[in-house]
């Protein structure tokens, strides 16, 4: 491995072990708008599905910045990305329906529903050294 793809290497793994943090944290300090995005498909409260995605993406984050983990966390932080996916979904649906949401907001939405392919690719790699 060359010093430049080891770098990259290093760098992915900064990156996502901060927005793994950062979300994880953000699921705690605004917990209304995270279980807004939880479907009501789902069972339980939406609360805890914002708890538990809070804490496993924390656990994540985690995995990632620890060079002994960091392998090991590209298959669940890729799985975990897909499994939010259908939330960021509900999202976009939500705000694309809301007279408050302005354009942007809209596109935005759908921007990020579309972003979320390049992160399961980018967090596939976090195995490679």
């Amino acid at each position: 491995m060359t010093t430049s793809e080891s770098s990259r290497a290093t760098t992915r793994a900064v990156v996502w072990a901060t927005v793994f943090g950062g979300a994880g944290i953000l699921h705690f300090a605004q917990r209304r708008f995270y279980d807004s995005l939880v479907p009501e498909e789902l069972p339980g409260e939406q609360r805890y599905w914002t708890w538990g995605s809070g804490v496993v993406e924390l656990a994540l984050a985690a995995a990632i910045a620890n060079p002994s983990t960091r392998a090991a966390s590209a298959t669940p932080a890729t799985l975990f990305l897909l499994g939010v996916w259908p939330g960021n979904i509900k999202m976009a649906l939500d705000w694309q329906k809301s007279e408050k949401k302005s354009a942007l907001m809209k596109i935005g939405g759908w921007a990020r529903v579309a972003g979320q392919v390049p992160m399961f690719l980018s967090t596939r790699k976090l195995g490679e050294k």
